[in-house]
């Protein structure tokens, strides 16, 4: 099996990109990983529900020497849900060039995906498969430079032998990454924005009662501000080239204020909660619909406007600093840019006006895959001719 994909190693999650059937296809786990003495006995349920579920329930021996320790591991939602240790990004550290969740989170991802693609087209799972991947991720504009870009393409690059289990059987996966690219985070959103539809533009058009199209921003002087979990990342772009020296990264997002938000939670509430429980945990509870969920949504809340007020003030000075106060348009995407939206849009609309450019807000729906949509449209126009 051959496979081109793109990767976001969010903090948050980790999601692949790739094309199905002809159609781009998006797959995403939380970064969360918990090593394993011994592996857990097989539920008893039939093949196809565990293949259906598979994504939530990642069980895998993962040996390779891009890690530090091989063995078995839950991976994504499965070691979020479980009581084990889990390993997550630190936001205050970074270093994902350095770090094992990335490899183990994408690979596993890579194998669980095409396990389930072969079950689908098949109807019976393999009893092994190799897969030969070229790739394309990114890693924070904080971290990135010649030596962590290569780090990491090193470690991705080569062979590496996962085992999956899947209900009561095991299937034996071997993926060669022949070729990889790592970029920096916020580069390739232009790319995804390029390529994406009319839609991408609706709270745009709507706000200036316009009717631009991707097309017409191309040649354009713009700074993007991509808001993610662990970090924010600021990049000026000229048409749909980044300009080189021009981007910088902080550590604000949605992850840091989760994860005051958890520690608020721990402290105040009447909850009997585990210390083991993670901002990713409490970033599932914000999801439901019950109680539960509006505890923490009102614990999130919280700990939200900090956070805004420090992304607003890198914001203006990214502006000031970076796009030498020179820009046609403000882009603000990223996963976090859902849930800042109310704190930062009018704020950001206002001094927008001030300093004679026009918003760009990305909507849900586009706003939070923007980075795997980009390295994926990247990985094709690298690899797709040469698959």
């Amino acid at each position: 099996m051959k496979k081109v994909v793109g990767i976001d190693i969010g903090n948050a999650k980790t999601e692949i990109a790739f094309e199905h059937n002809k159609e781009v296809r998006f797959e995403r786990i939380p970064s969360v990983t918990s090593y394993l003495t011994s592996v857990p006995d097989a539920p008893d349920i039939p093949l196809d529900k565990a293949v259906e579920d598979l994504l939530n329930n990642i069980v895998v021996y993962f040996s390779s020497t891009a890690v530090k320790q091989n063995g078995n591991y839950f991976v994504g939602k499965r070691a979020l849900q479980s009581d084990r240790q889990k390993n997550v990004l630190n936001l205050q550290l970074g270093g994902k060039s350095d770090n094992d969740i990335p490899i183990i989170s994408s690979l596993s991802l890579v194998a669980a995906s095409s396990v389930k693609e072969y079950f689908e087209e098949n109807q019976a799972l393999p009893e092994s498969l190799q897969i030969e991947l070229k790739m394309v991720t990114a890693i924070p504009s904080s971290e990135f430079n010649t030596e962590t870009s290569a780090k990491l393409t090193n470690r991705f690059k080569g062979i590496h032998n996962l085992t999956l289990y899947v209900s009561d059987q095991q299937v034996s996966v071997t993926i060669k990454v022949s070729e990889c690219r790592v970029t920096e985070e916020g580069k390739t959103s232009m790319l995804a924005f390029a390529y994406s539809s009319p839609d991408i533009l609706s709270l745009y058009n709507a706000q200036y009662n316009e009717n631009k199209k991707p097309s017409d921003f191309l040649s354009s002087r713009s700074l993007h501000t991509d808001i993610g979990d662990g970090t924010t990342e600021f990049t000026v772009i000229d048409g749909v080239n980044p300009v080189p020296g021009q981007s910088e990264g902080i550590r604000s997002g949605v992850g840091h204020a989760s994860e005051e938000a958890a520690k608020l939670l721990k402290k105040d509430s009447t909850m009997s909660i585990s210390s083991k429980f993670t901002r990713q945990a409490f970033q599932e509870w914000l999801k439901r619909d019950d109680l539960k969920g509006d505890l923490a949504r009102d614990y999130m809340n919280r700990s939200i406007y900090s956070q805004a007020q420090s992304i607003s003030e890198q914001i203006q000075t990214a502006f000031q600093e970076l796009a030498a106060s020179d820009i046609s348009y403000l882009f603000v995407h990223g996963g976090g840019s859902v849930t800042f939206k109310d704190a930062l849009k009018e704020e950001l609309t206002l001094f927008t006006k001030n300093n004679f450019c026009k918003l760009v807000w990305i909507p849900e729906e586009y706003a939070s895959n923007m980075n795997s949509r980009g390295t994926f449209i990247l990985a094709k126009n690298l690899y797709q001719s040469k698959k």
